[in-house]
């Protein structure tokens, strides 16, 4: 039982688990806090409708490339999936106060 625990952890202390994790931080947490932001923009720029989600999806490439950069940038991989989840998390909650 130790032995195989030994084994598991080795596993999450290996080189490529930490960029894949990055990867799929910057991939998929990227996706999450840049289609927040838009949510959030297109509810808050003072636009018509239209041209108010046109502006805001244009900018939600910033945010994801923002956000994919933010995962590499960090020391650990676990404080990039718990960043980018926050801001995801922040800004939904204020889509649900401004919405």
């Amino acid at each position: 039982m130790v032995l195989a625990n030994c084994k598991f952890r080795a596993l999450f202390a290996t080189k490529g688990f930490d960029i894949s994790s990055r990867a799929l931080a910057a991939i998929f947490g990227g996706y999450i806090v840049a289609a927040t932001a838009c949510g959030l923009l297109s509810l808050s720029l003072p636009l018509p409708k239209a041209e108010s989600v046109l502006v805001a999806m244009m900018l939600s490439f910033l945010f994801y490339l923002a956000a994919a950069l933010w995962s590499f940038s960090v020391r650990k991989n676990w404080q990039a999936w718990r960043d980018l989840l926050c801001i995801s998390t922040l800004l939904y909650l204020i889509i649900l106060v401004v919405g």
